[in-house]
């Protein structure tokens, strides 16, 4: 059984003068690809699941499991892909920079500003369904700044984040996918039980817990080009 986990921005128009165009998604494109994934079988699991399922605990996943993640908290989640999902029963995990909730993102320089979710709507949006997990406190590169520091980042951000949520943060997304071994190893001791990467794979049951990959879906992912980057990924691991 392969995981697959999706990795997505922004669900929205680009608006001009974006430096990071990769990072926003079409709604109506964005749709489109929902559909698609439900029509091929995909059906969403939680972080939660598939840790348990990979520790030998019930009950079995879907034959083809889903995580739908997307970084950072954009109003726009809210607004274009939320509503989305809801009505094809679809989940999705979002993860949240503590220290910039109901603000901006910031840590883009040279980017357009677009505003984030608050804490009343993220909690909302969790009793709605939506799972919550952490991208640090401010979204700095974590391998890249001294190590006392990254766990800073990772265990205050969850201390802040279970405090709005009323429940434990058990999952982590390493701000621009930056991680090292030494990084995978603070997030295990910050607390959490899993947390993610880029790197465009799918992952096993031995792909290590707090290293797991996900695919990004760009402006020109089609749902013919998904299909066609799924079906890859599927065979490679056959092989």
């Amino acid at each position: 059984m392969k995981l697959t986990i999706l990795m997505y921005h922004k669900i929205d128009e680009r608006p001009s003068g974006v430096r990071y165009p990769g990072n926003f998604v079409n709604p109506a494109e964005f749709e489109r690809q929902l559909d698609a994934l439900v029509g091929w079988g995909y059906r969403t699991i939680s972080f939660g699941q598939w840790v348990d399922h990979v520790n030998g605990l019930k009950p079995p996943l879907p034959a083809k499991p889903l995580i739908l993640t997307f970084d950072d908290g954009y109003t726009c989640f809210d607004q274009n892909a939320w509503p989305r999902l809801r009505a094809r029963n679809l989940g999705a995990t979002v993860f949240l920079v503590a220290d910039q909730i109901g603000g901006a993102n910031v840590w883009d320089r040279d980017e357009v500003r677009m505003p984030l979710m608050g804490e009343a709507r993220i909690r909302a949006l969790q009793d709605e369904g939506v799972s919550f997990g952490s991208h640090s406190v401010t979204h700095r590169p974590l391998a890249e700044i001294p190590p006392e520091e990254a766990f800073q980042e990772m265990s205050r951000s969850r201390w802040k984040l279970t405090d709005i949520l009323g429940r434990d943060v058990e999952v982590f997304a390493y701000p621009f996918s930056n991680q090292s071994k030494d990084v995978r190893a603070l997030a295990r001791q910050a607390g959490y039980r899993c947390a993610v990467r880029g790197g465009g794979r799918l992952n096993s049951r031995r792909v290590d817990p707090f290293a797991l990959r996900r695919v990004k879906v760009e402006p020109e992912t089609t749902p013919a080009r998904l299909k066609s980057t799924l079906l890859r990924e599927r065979l490679l691991g056959l092989l």
